[in-house]
């Protein structure tokens, strides 16, 4: 049996009034195939490329609800009272810790991650993106990728058993910046297991 209280620790913040952005994204999502809805974007308040991503997703008309290091109100407050009616489909760019601690709450409500995205600073300066799921998703995926598209994409997920893996690097001189430069982030999308994409 989990114990949540350990495994979670603070801090909610409901990201309003995000103003829209990546323009750049609009022809992959034109495109995309109608796929999961997210019902929440969770993103960590500390990162830029975070906020940058929740800022689609708040233009999508999609709650994007800001955590730093503690999940604990966004737990208590929200979800869990959310996931005792039914399951979800959420997305987000958060640090691994995170993810980890949101995937295994999922995991005991019905859901698992079927998009995963890892984002680590290379000794280059280059940043490089891991990505696994939905082929439809991650197989045309841009070499120059922003953050902003990413959130676009992750508010279109498509629903697939047919599962991809990349590996690409982008230039970000800016990634990581005010942090300590070897942290990551994760990008992700959690859905209920009843879709009908794989997990990841």
């Amino acid at each position: 049996m989990i114990d949540r209280r350990q495994l979670i620790q603070s801090g909610l913040v409901l990201a309003a009034g995000l103003p829209a952005v990546a323009p750049s994204a609009a022809a992959w999502v034109s495109s995309a195939a109608r796929g999961l809805a997210p019902e929440r974007f969770v993103f960590d308040t500390r990162y830029a490329e975070a906020v940058e991503a929740a800022r689609v997703a708040a233009a999508h008309g999609v709650p994007a609800v800001g955590i730093e290091a503690d999940l604990t109100r966004l737990w208590y407050d929200d979800l869990d009272l959310a996931w005792k009616r039914a399951p979800m489909t959420l997305a987000g760019v958060t640090t691994p810790q995170a993810l980890f601690i949101l995937e295994t709450l999922a995991a005991d409500r019905g859901m698992r991650v079927v998009y995963r995205g890892e984002h680590e600073l290379r000794a280059n300066g280059c940043v490089r993106h891991r990505l696994s799921g939905p082929r439809a998703l991650v197989d045309d995926w841009p070499s120059d990728m922003s953050w902003a598209a990413l959130g676009a994409r992750l508010m279109h997920c498509p629903t697939s058993r047919a599962t991809a893996s990349i590996e690409l690097e982008t230039n970000e001189p800016g990634f990581g910046t005010g942090r300590d430069r070897s942290e990551s982030l994760r990008s992700w999308v959690i859905a209920p297991r009843s879709s009908d994409s794989k997990p990841v």
